[in-house]
């Protein structure tokens, strides 16, 4: 009895040992430290007044505003990626730091196709870092300057982190196609090219709206159709031109004059997804989402 637990003692003392080894070769591989989990995370983020991604000769710079953040001082960026940003930067975490030819061959991808990162609270670096890996695998990658690779994760997420980062520029603009707010709108014009009798307009009178040919008012629909005019989202933004017959024309004019916007729909509601042109950029929507915005000048009269 005594010598099957002096034998199993001294087996988990070799083994204990065989660890040691191990680690202590692991750590004179990656320098005698321990992983540093937080090395790429950015505690403080409302210090962030811009974000600079550079990828294969693309710049995406990501500017704050009194308005919002501005893509490369054009149009506003995307809220969701604005949030999804700040996320990432909050809580990515350092798995394991990659060594000997796994981590050359990483670095080289990055310097030949990966992301540069830079992050800014005015003049002021705050990180900067590149970032790469295997989508098809989920390996995410981030380096620092002077090339010590990583792979990194947002724990509780099973995502390709670096996606993030290799997204065209198209993609980072907002897909919410009216700036303006029911408080600031001036004006609103609706024109059907198919059928103009549909046409109207609602425009601002204090201590409230009007629309064109309606005398009686259901104030309720006017308020949640502006509401949902001024917070339509396209479902993604495309490289295209088209220069067919528009179906359908909404224009706003606002306090703002930076904010008036036409857009311009072709197609009609029997398909399932429409394409639109906001100023020079085009969208495509799905019907659906246009169906609350579709309406003729009766749809605003008081009926009781």
């Amino acid at each position: 009895m005594i010598a099957n637990k002096t034998i199993s003692l001294a087996m988990l003392l070799v083994f204990l040992i065989m660890v040691s080894v191990a680690l202590s070769f692991w750590q004179q591989e990656t320098g005698g430290s321990q992983i540093d989990q937080d090395l790429f995370v950015l505690d403080d983020i409302d210090r962030i007044d811009r974000v600079v991604i550079s990828r294969g000769g693309e710049v995406i710079d990501c500017r704050a505003f009194p308005t919002g953040f501005m893509i490369n001082g054009q149009f506003p960026m995307d809220e969701n990626l604005l949030t999804l940003l700040a996320a990432v930067l909050q809580q990515v975490r350092v798995q394991r730091p990659l060594t000997g030819q796994e981590k050359q061959e990483a670095w080289q991808r990055m310097q030949d196709a990966g992301s540069h990162l830079q992050v800014y609270d005015g003049e002021q670096i705050l990180t900067s870092f590149w970032t790469g890996g295997d989508d098809a695998k989920q390996y995410s990658y981030f380096a620092t300057e002077d090339g010590q690779v990583y792979l990194v994760h947002l724990p509780g997420y099973t995502s390709y982190v670096s996606g993030l980062f290799e997204l065209p520029l198209r993609d980072w603009r907002s897909r919410t196609i009216f700036l303006n707010t029911w408080r600031s709108l001036l004006s609103f014009s609706y024109q059907d090219h198919s059928e103009p009798d549909n046409n109207f307009e609602i425009n601002y009178r204090d201590p409230f709206f009007s629309v064109s040919g309606i005398h009686l008012l259901d104030s309720n629909r006017v308020m949640n159709y502006l509401q949902d005019l001024v917070t339509l989202r396209a479902s993604s933004v495309v490289d295209t031109v088209f220069e067919g017959k528009p179906w359908l024309e909404l224009s706003t004019t606002d306090i703002d004059p930076m904010k008036n916007l036409s857009l311009v729909l072709y197609g009609d509601t029997a398909q399932s997804t429409m394409l639109g042109r906001a100023g020079e950029h085009y969208f495509t929507f799905r019907t659906v989402s246009l169906l609350p915005i579709i309406k003729n000048a009766e749809y605003f009269e008081n009926v009781e």
